[in-house]
């Protein structure tokens, strides 16, 4: 399988040359199971590189900023070991390109929390280089290092961490600057990034929404207007009850086999009594569907 798997996402194969080689090597495995398998596994890498518009490359030889503690050479088959191996271990790592040569420098205090968000849908809507190109190009097309592990979460300051991601980054300004997908050349932060001169001209004059409006005294006096403390409305007010069950946003749980009433709990309390991501949960309340025994609603079903 892991064969058929190399075979799939490195090269067009098709059915006729997983024939050819069968007859030549005369493979002790029968000819409908190679079939099966290689269905199976096309299929399965095709759904989840279904955005992927370079399914087979070419792919140029990875380069690394530092010889590797781990490396992944298919993400996506990997990511249960890359969540394992990196599991509260404070990390510095690098993605590569497989396409375009492309390098991306990045830090993580916990490994595995950081590594795995590559694979969240809501992390990877934000528009960011990084997540662009895991979007365009399909996590298959990447090769995943870790250049550094520094030791155990929590061992190691958040200060050493930066540190340590600050000197590949300094590697990768000052010798790859045709090859970053890093924004900013600080570690940790955006400051030093400069906008592209088309993203200023966009913003500049009539093209600025805000572009000669005058305000009024009285909104320029809100705005500058002191709100600490007693100066403020709402200082000192407390919430009703009625107010905060307004604000909360409540998920109503229930045993799917007999619709008995679990419980009612807030978004962010029910992920964490039934150990499910926020995504996740949202997912299940607005498909309907069960997960795990357990049905999920924004509204009281009885």
């Amino acid at each position: 399988n892991n064969i058929i798997v190399y075979l799939i996402e490195n090269f067009n194969i098709n059915w006729e040359i997983f024939h050819i080689f069968n007859i030549i090597t005369n493979l002790i495995i029968p000819l409908d199971n190679l079939f099966n398998n290689f269905l199976s596994i096309f299929f399965k890498l095709s759904k989840n590189n279904n955005n992927n518009k370079f399914p087979f490359g070419p792919h140029v030889k990875p380069h690394f900023l530092n010889e590797p503690v781990r490396l992944y050479l298919n993400p996506n088959l990997d990511r249960n070991l890359i969540g394992s191996q990196n599991k509260k271990r404070s990390i510095i790592y690098q993605w590569f390109n497989l396409i375009t040569g492309k390098i991306y420098i990045g830090s993580a205090w916990n490994g595995s929390t950081r590594l795995l968000s590559y694979w969240t849908p809501s992390v990877l809507r934000k528009n960011y280089p990084i997540y662009n190109n895991l979007n365009y190009y399909g996590h298959s097309n990447f090769v995943l290092a870790i250049l550094e592990d520094l030791g155990n979460s929590g061992s190691i300051s958040k200060n050493l961490i930066i540190f340590r991601e600050q000197y590949y980054i300094n590697i990768l300004f000052s010798s790859y600057k045709d090859k970053l997908i890093n924004l900013s050349p600080n570690a940790g932060s955006t400051k030093g990034y400069k906008h592209k001169f088309e993203f200023n001209i966009k913003r500049s004059g009539i093209l600025n929404p805000m572009f000669g409006k005058i305000k009024s005294q009285e909104f320029i006096n809100m705005q500058i207007r002191d709100k600490f403390r007693a100066k403020n409305q709402q200082y000192g007010i407390s919430k009703t009850p009625e107010t905060i069950a307004k604000l909360t946003k409540l998920v109503y749980v229930y045993n799917y086999l007999d619709m008995s009433f679990i419980g009612q709990f807030s978004t962010v309390n029910c992920s964490k009594e039934f150990k499910m991501g926020k995504d996740t949960l949202t997912k299940y309340i607005i498909s309907g569907l069960p997960y795990k025994g357990k049905l999920f609603s924004r509204n009281k079903i009885h």
